[in-house]
């Protein structure tokens, strides 16, 4: 078992294991750190005991100097009486275990100097060593070393070998003495086992015995706090992508061992001296001392199932931050690894790691994040490049699809870029730059060519961007798309700005189609120019019969009501003919084309190849109806 950086939270890299085994090592972690406990509650009520015997201590040596007779030997009693005191302040002072064990060996020489040679008379002295002894006890957690226990009943038995005789008092004295040890020793060590039983229950999720999300937090806080360059502290967020429909399909039962079995993996593969909990949910967190993180992702996403029936479609998504490079505080780094998360989480296929690329979230100075994120808004670092739209009827080019980039070189990825916005409330502000770019472009753009710009519903409904598009003079030309989730939320809204802006020639794009957020009524009701499927649809439709019944659904229906269909995300030359075969009439996608800077064109081979497609024989009808 790994110590843990707070007191009270063990190590989560053990193997899961019954209550009993539970209770098992909440008791043998009690027994080992019982004596240099570090709650503030506890170290009160154990300082107070402690002062307790300071007091009884002081009193003891003051009765015996007013009143010498109640000893037989004054002078030894006031010497016991005077350990007492000096035990309990090396208690007060010291948090060494093992000053404390010898600490209690010598507190239990007082009963040889107090009682053992005191003779057997029973006095107020007596009462004062008893009450010393319980407090002694409470001080020390409940713990009773041996030695100690041993001194004790010796001391007992000593005035009775002594004098050959057995008082009544004395006896009294014995039992008395006797069951306060065992009483008070037993009550205390329970309590305290109840004490760390709760605790290590508040510090550790039930299901899978990682740290609880407080509790990581904790752990974070002080880990943060100690980071430097020369040995930085990595933290993993780990997201199991598809989750929320295990419970709903499956049930929670199968949802709960999912997570369980996650949880082991994770004590399995955590290295000695780092710290991994549940944050809650399917999210959960692994804080490395040491070591490569992004090493440590991938062997640890090596170790979880495929995507099959034995993990039920689930992939894991991770997001990695380094302190103090990426925030040196530790609400900086999980809102960095947060942000390298979201983008994991949005990348084309499951199973993906992102490492957080963008400037310290702590501060707010130019090389901040904050600062960088304000120097794009303002243009700064912020280009568009543009990925042709392809009639593949006629093969040519029907449109263009801004795109932003980021960065001196254009490599900054706009999922990051995008997801550190939404962290720090610029979303919108950085739309709005990116639109303001694209319209500089669009005046340029070729002719007979449209433009499509990406915005979401609450930029697009906003004034502030309403007034932006009022000082273009011709619209015509312009394809806003919005995604199809946006349609959920905003529909009144969303058909109120969008009305001036079609009345002035701007048409209307679906993104995501496909994607599950929205029916097609929403969808019809902002009557959109184009629908653009969701990419999922189209990658690898060239094997998926179900998915091209789909798609070639949607594409009839596309036709019926006006609208071109267009199939985002085409990278190959048999889902171009499995897309011509359905009567999709527009395509977009790697294959075709990259996103380059404007105005890229078409390989002409790619077109020769389309037209002899399009000219296939029983093709006809689809594109006739296309």
């Amino acid at each position: 078992m790994q110590p843990s950086p707070h007191v009270g939270i063990p190590s989560t890299t053990g193997p899961r294991g019954a209550p009993e085994v539970k209770s098992l090592r909440v008791r043998t972690e009690f027994a080992r750190m019982v004596p240099i406990e570090g709650d503030a509650h506890v170290q009160r009520a154990r300082r107070t005991a402690a002062w307790a015997r300071v007091t009884i201590g002081v009193a003891g040596i003051v009765l015996i100097l007013v009143e010498p007779s109640l000893l037989a030997r004054p002078l030894l009693g006031g010497l016991g009486f005077a350990l007492i005191v000096a035990t309990a302040v090396v208690h007060l002072a010291s948090k060494h275990i093992g000053a404390l064990q010898i600490e209690e060996s010598l507190a239990a020489m007082a009963a040889v100097l107090i009682v053992g040679l005191g003779g057997q008379r029973v006095s107020v002295l007596s009462i004062l060593w008893l009450a010393a002894v319980a407090s002694g006890v409470m001080a020390r957690g409940g713990r009773v070393h041996w030695i100690g226990r041993a001194i004790v009943l010796g001391s007992l038995a000593l005035p009775v070998v002594l004098e050959q005789r057995l008082t009544l008092g004395h006896a009294g004295l014995c039992v008395a003495a006797v069951a306060l040890l065992l009483t008070i020793g037993r009550l205390t060590m329970e309590l305290n086992h109840l004490l760390w039983q709760a605790r290590w229950d508040a510090d550790h999720d039930g299901l899978t015995e990682l740290l609880s999300r407080s509790a990581f937090h904790r752990a974070l806080d002080e880990a943060t706090a100690t980071a430097t360059g020369a040995q930085p502290l990595s933290l993993l967020l780990f997201d199991l992508d598809g989750f929320g429909a295990i419970n709903k399909t499956a049930g929670h039962a199968c949802g709960d061992e999912l997570l369980a079995k996650f949880g082991a993996i994770l004590r399995e593969q955590t290295p000695p001296g780092s710290l991994a909990g549940r944050l809650g949910g399917d999210e959960f967190a692994v804080l490395l001392r040491s070591g490569d993180a992004l090493e440590f992702a991938e062997r640890l996403l090596a170790e979880l199932p495929d995507e099959s029936e034995r993990s039920r479609g689930i992939s894991t998504c991770v997001g990695l931050a380094q302190a103090p490079g990426d925030g040196d505080e530790s609400e900086a780094l999980l809102r960095a690894a947060d942000i390298a998360l979201r983008v994991a989480k949005q990348a084309v296929g499951g199973g993906r790691i992102s490492v957080y690329s963008g400037g310290s979230l702590s501060g707010r100075g130019r090389r901040s994040a904050r600062g960088a994120l304000r120097r794009a808004i303002e243009g700064d670092g912020l280009s568009i490049v543009v990925q042709p739209i392809v009639d593949v009827r006629k093969c040519s080019i029907h449109a263009y699809e801004a795109l932003a980039r980021f960065g001196p070189d254009g490599s900054g990825s706009p999922l990051q870029w995008f997801s550190l916005a939404d962290e720090l409330g610029e979303r919108d502000a950085l739309e709005r730059a990116c639109l303001r770019a694209t319209l500089e472009l669009y005046c340029r753009r070729p002719k007979g060519a449209s433009l499509s710009v990406n915005l979401s519903a609450p930029v697009l409904t906003d004034r502030t961007t309403l007034r932006m598009l009022e000082h273009v003079d011709d619209l015509s030309g312009l394809i806003i798309e919005i995604t199809e989730d946006a349609l959920v939320h905003n529909d009144e809204q969303l058909r109120a700005a969008i009305a001036p802006l079609r009345a002035r020639g701007a048409q209307m794009a679906v993104d995501d189609m496909g994607a599950g957020y929205s029916g097609l009524g929403q969808i019809m009701a902002v009557h959109p120019r184009y629908l653009k499927l969701d990419r999922s649809l189209v990658r690898g439709i060239d094997v998926d019969s179900d998915r091209a019944a789909l798609v070639g659904a949607l594409a009839d229906y596309a036709g019926r009501v006006g609208s071109l269909l267009i199939a985002e995300g085409m990278e190959s030359a048999s889902e171009l003919r499995t897309l011509i075969e359905l009567g999709v009439p527009l395509a977009q996608g790697f294959y075709l084309a990259r996103p380059g800077a404007p105005w890229p064109s078409v390989a002409p081979g790619l077109l020769t190849r389309a037209t002899e497609l399009v000219q296939l024989p029983g093709l006809a009808i689809a594109h006739s109806a296309a």
